[in-house]
């Protein structure tokens, strides 16, 4: 495979700006300020589509000196089996990234969803997509054009070494005349092969296990996909599938909470946190996966409850509390933001609730981070999402001050736009301002850099906070009452 790596780009408003690296449409944002000060950010290269999975999406990283100008690009995550440009659902994708940095050893984390030709969110099946021979798992592989049952699935990929491995069969135990690379692209006696790559006008790419088109192929069900970076993002290591390490076989999707993951200190070592979800029990249920060496092993907490108003919880943020308690605050099915706490460093967590002063669209992603600016003397949490409880629209970052039994006082609103808005991200930068990347068009990214006053409002550097005069009609003002009623009942009563 081909993957194109460095170009430059000057300005902070729009580090994803269409045409970027040879993408018009860009979605899904994440964004982190990395321990030397520089800022790291990420997206899902959508080309000429919006569309999520299956279509042919790929990951490209972003990284700034200060976070204000000077971005430099890598494609860090590349199928090849679709030329650039173009889709179809029979394309490989990469798909949602979340990012993160250790504290003690400065590697950065970069986890995504990849789905093989045809996968996606709604043609995810069940299982993990792995073999158990002789005690360990394997990734499976099949010869035929069915990925979608496993009964079809009678080879896999045996252990790595020297930068390869064996696809053995299942039925006999021997290695075949096949192998692939760590990127998962196949040979056969030594030698790559090859495929028409779909919209190529007769170019020839080499086969990867993700492609259908290919002479074996990965089981329809989406692998977590995690690659490293120790140096600040300049290289990245080969790619960890981790979903075998936790994925249950009752399980069709699970995919990463897109964003930022977390770092915190549970008896004395660094832990690692990404959140992610699943829909194993009807509804989608968020849960976190976390690292206690480093990222090379990976574990998953324990399945996360939510009162019946909130119906569901899926993609997640967490945040840390000054008494060291975390707070996961989540997209779910209702008019309100949802949240969690963990006395145990994320791995079991309090029944979800609504906070019903965090009125919400149950329809997209949330962001929340802690900021270093104390208020009042309290620790100060910011959160950006879509507070139309009807449609993508009206974009907020919310400022909140942390009191008395992590009672959080939401004492200001910055209003992004009453227009679009969909995914966004927030870190803060090394000077105290705040890095904010938001989709505020149809797979569009835009890029402000806001500052924090000590009278806790926000407003953007070189503009101001939007004279916002829009309000909720009286119909959904009503609704609101009555369902924050509803949830404010049903945790009194205990109603699960």
């Amino acid at each position: 495979m081909s993957i194109p790596v460095f170009a430059e780009s000057t300005g902070y408003e729009q580090p994803f700006e269409a045409g970027t690296m040879g993408s018009d449409r860009y979605r899904i944002p994440a964004i982190i300020t990395l321990n030397d000060g520089s800022v790291l950010a990420a997206a899902d290269m959508r080309y000429g589509h919006g569309t999520d999975s299956p279509h042919n999406i790929d990951t490209l990283v972003a990284h700034s000196a200060d976070g204000y100008t000077n971005w430099e690009y890598q494609v860090v995550n590349y199928f090849d089996d679709c030329a650039d440009g173009e889709t179809d659902t029979s394309s490989a994708s990469f798909i949602d990234s979340a990012l993160v940095q250790s504290k003690d050893t400065g590697r950065i984390f970069l986890v995504t969803d990849a789905f093989p030709s045809g996968g996606g969110y709604p043609t995810a099946k069940t299982g993990t997509g792995y073999v158990e021979v002789g005690g360990k798992k394997y990734l499976a592989l099949t010869d035929g054009d069915d990925i979608d049952s496993f009964d079809n699935f009678h080879y896999y990929i045996g252990e790595f070494a020297d930068g390869f491995a064996p696809v053995v069969s299942l039925d006999t135990g021997d290695a075949t005349a096949y192998t692939v690379d760590t990127e998962y692209a196949l040979y056969k006696d030594g030698e790559p092969i090859y495929m028409e790559q779909l919209f190529g006008n007769g170019k020839l790419v080499q086969q990867t296990v993700f492609s259908i088109n290919a002479d074996f192929t990965v089981y329809c069900t989406p692998y977590l996909w995690m690659r490293y970076s120790d140096d600040n993002g300049k290289t990245w290591s080969a790619p960890m599938i981790l979903s075998e390490q936790f994925k249950a076989e009752n399980e069709s999707f699970l995919g990463i909470c897109p964003g930022r993951g977390f770092v915190t200190q549970v008896d004395g070592h660094e832990r690692i946190l990404f959140m992610v979800y699943d829909n194993a029990r009807g509804n989608e249920n968020v849960s976190t996966i976390y690292s206690d060496d480093n990222g090379m092993t990976w574990q998953r907490g324990a399945a996360t409850q939510c009162i019946r108003a909130i119906g569901k919880t899926s993609e997640s943020q967490i945040v840390s509390l000054p008494d060291g308690t975390l707070r996961m605050f989540a997209r779910n099915a209702y008019s309100f933001i949802a949240y969690a706490d963990s006395t145990d460093g994320g791995v079991t967590w309090s029944t979800f609730r609504a906070d019903t002063k965090l009125s919400a669209n149950a329809n997209c992603m949330v962001s929340f981070i802690n900021v270093d600016k104390k208020i009042g003397g309290k620790s100060v949490i910011l959160g950006s999402f879509v507070s139309d409880i009807e449609n993508r629209a009206d974009g907020v970052v919310k400022v909140g001050l942390v009191g008395k039994n992590n009672v959080i006082d939401w004492i200001s609103t910055y209003h992004v736009t009453d227009g679009f808005f969909a995914y966004s991200c927030l870190t803060q930068l090394a000077d105290g301002n705040i890095g904010y990347l938001y989709e505020d068009e149809a797979a569009h990214i835009s890029y402000k850099i806001l500052t924090l006053a000590d009278d806790g409002t926000l407003s953007e550097i070189g503009g101001n906070n939007l004279n916002y005069t829009k309000k909720p009609s009286a119909a959904i003002q009503i609704r609101l009452f009555f369902r924050a009623l509803l949830v404010k009942l049903q945790f009194l009563f205990k109603v699960l």
